[in-house]
């Protein structure tokens, strides 16, 4: 219906319509509220354009509420009664009623009568068109039949968005689930329309085509929200089946009929959730670790903070890890849950407490209760000894297990313990094994996180190019990596090496791209031809994990995978305590691999009939 049609309808002058403005309607704050008088209409409010054309101005609307969200928001939605929206698919018919005070009696889809100022809530340009000094309201008639608009398009814009901005919408679906950290705390789940995101850098360089994508994956996502400001809810309204083992709500999963009032957050959109969601097909969780084509494995694997105390049951909460004994024991059965099941020959193991290498360390800990676990004729695991009391400064450090029926450290272990590593990451570790006719070397490492970024300063600074904080320091670690292991320092260690662990750098970024550049090959990329990710944050999926391995080794690789056991959980599998009661924790906690950490180990295969590297004498 064009403008100067819904005028007439709605009984005024031609004279007081535009197509651009529609009606210029005076309104006098003093008089009172009178159902069925002219109104502006909320498209006219909204306008074609990210701000309203009408900010500032006193208007009056009449219009049928639509949701209500009193306690969490504050407020109402309005929607044009059904057969008066303009039919321009640029404009918007919902609009959000900020009330300082709830009204007495106001069910959904009653029409109403409302005085408010027209505003834009946040800063801009990403802000909330809204009516707020809301001054009088009135009911106009009983609840009407309503239902939301359908809403199936994958918008390649978030101007897309814009136009169905405080509207009523329900997705058809599917919809993807992309992120779940909140699920359990706010309430809140981010989903995608068009499948996963992958992180921009895990695909490119910083660039034109990485900004692409990091553009694209804002425009098809949308955060569903609970509407509600408890914090910590003890059940999550919105799903029909509440998170357990059985509906563990993995990123993956698929949504369908999906019903709420779409907003502006921030530079996204969020649907308010006024329904429970119709269906979610829950992605599975993998029944087993990977099968790698191979004679010997190997795993890098960050264990997620994990401290003991001091290892006789006491000394908790410690620094980074376990807040209780008893949530440490939960933690450690996950763990080890995990590495029995990949059962790898070596592991490389990062985020271990640095506490020495005594009975009561972690370290220790870890490998006594994985021989336990696999019984007396499997379980020969021991840990590589440094002979150093501290592997590097911080409270956690790299470590080494090895089955010893199958492989065996030769040489000295190797510490890089020098800036930027002191003080700004992890102590790279290097140490050679021989296995049967194979010998390799293994640097572990564990760089600077992309936490931290208000104490960057200078080039460590976000730079706005996808690779967070501190890639500057990243870079430089990788640089000085190198060096070290071109050097004399690093000779004596067998030829076919192998960078592993946790890089706190996507695939494309620079420090990753830096060793590449050297002749290192990237053995995950090469052994799977979609990319692969081993952590997920803010709903895009990339790769921190990673394995390197120079031609030497490249030659003896047979393949290498990513177990996906923790990357799409939810932390509501984790073993801690926050928000967490007796009765949840039993329906959700296994001792089992899946939320055993934050993210997914690697594995990599080495085939014994490809090695090319002399044997060595222990």
């Amino acid at each position: 219906m064009l403008r100067h049609t819904l005028c007439a309808a709605l009984a005024l002058t031609l004279a007081g319509c535009t197509n651009d403005d529609g009606p210029d309607l005076i309104v006098d704050p003093t008089t009172a509220l009178e159902c069925g008088q002219p109104a502006t209409p909320i498209h006219v409010i909204q306008g074609d354009a990210a701000m309203s054309p009408k900010k500032g101005e006193l208007v009056e609307v009449e219009a049928v509420v639509s949701a209500r969200f009193l306690q969490g928001l504050g407020g109402i939605y309005l929607a044009t009664p059904q057969g008066m929206d303009d039919q321009n698919p640029q404009t918007s018919e919902g609009l959000f009623v900020r009330l300082t005070e709830p009204p007495k009696d106001l069910p959904r889809f009653a029409t109403v009568r409302v005085r408010g100022r027209v505003a834009e809530i946040g800063d801009a340009p990403d802000t909330q068109t809204a009516l707020v000094e809301v001054s009088a309201m009135a009911r106009c008639g009983n609840p009407q039949p309503f239902g939301p608009q359908a809403f199936s398009a994958v918008p390649s814009t978030l101007a897309d968005f814009e136009a169905v901005e405080g509207m009523r919408i329900k997705l058809k679906g599917p919809a993807t689930l992309i992120d779940n950290d909140r699920l359990l705390s706010d309430g809140e789940l981010i989903v995608s329309l068009d499948g996963r995101d992958l992180v921009p850098t895990e695909r490119h360089a910083p660039g034109p085509e990485a900004r692409a994508i990091a553009e694209g994956n804002l425009a098809t996502r949308l955060t569903l929200s609970d509407a509600r400001e408890t914090m910590d809810p003890d059940r999550i309204w919105f799903l029909r089946e509440q998170p357990s083992a059985d509906a563990p709500y993995r990123l993956d999963s698929a949504l369908y009929g999906i019903d709420g009032v779409l907003d502006q957050l921030g530079e996204g959109y969020q649907l308010h959730l006024a329904e429970p969601i119709d269906r979610v097909d829950q992605a599975p969780r993998p029944t087993a670790a990977p099968l790698v084509d191979g004679d010997l494995s190997i795993s890098a694997f960050n264990v997620l903070n994990f401290f003991n105390g001091d290892g006789k049951g006491e000394g908790f909460p410690t620094e980074r890890g376990a807040e209780t004994f008893d949530a440490f024991k939960r933690q450690r059965a996950k763990i080890v849950a995990a590495l029995s099941a990949m059962h790898a020959d070596v592991f490389v193991l990062t985020e271990i407490e640095n506490d020495g290498e005594g009975p009561e360390s972690a370290v220790q800990d870890l490998v006594d209760a994985l021989n336990k676990k696999l019984g007396s004729e499997e379980g020969d695991y021991a840990f590589v000894k440094t002979g150093a009391e501290r592997v590097g400064s911080d409270a956690i450090k790299v470590a080494m297990i090895y089955r010893q029926s199958r492989a065996q450290p030769v040489g000295k272990t190797l510490i890089l313990d020098v800036p930027p590593f002191t003080g700004m990451g992890r102590a790279p570790v290097a140490q050679g094994f021989q296995a049967g006719a194979m010998a390799f070397t293994l640097i572990g490492n564990h760089f600077k996180s992309k936490g931290g970024c208000a104490d960057a300063e200078g080039p460590n600074q976000d730079q706005d190019d996808g690779q967070g904080c501190y890639n500057a320091v990243r870079t430089e670690m990788a640089r000085n990596l190198l060096d070290w292991l071109a050097s004399d320092a690093t000779q004596a260690l067998p030829a076919a090496r192998l960078i592993v662990g946790d890089l706190n750098s996507y695939g494309e970024e620079d420090p990753v791209r830096l060793i590449k550049s050297q002749g290192y090959v990237d053995v995950v990329a090469e052994s799977n031809g979609e990319p692969a990710y081993s952590f997920v944050y803010a709903g895009a999926a990339g790769r921190l994990d990673h394995a390197l391995a120079n031609p030497e080794f490249a030659k003896l690789v047979g393949g290498a995978e990513i177990w996906h056991i923790n990357a799409d959980e939810s932390d509501a599998f984790q073993y801690g305590e926050a928000g967490v009661d007796a009765k949840s924790r039993k329906r959700r906690f296994r001792d089992d691999p899946f939320a055993s950490s934050d993210h997914d180990p690697v594995l990599i295969a080495l085939r014994a009939d490809d090695a090319r590297s002399p044997a060595v004498t222990p």
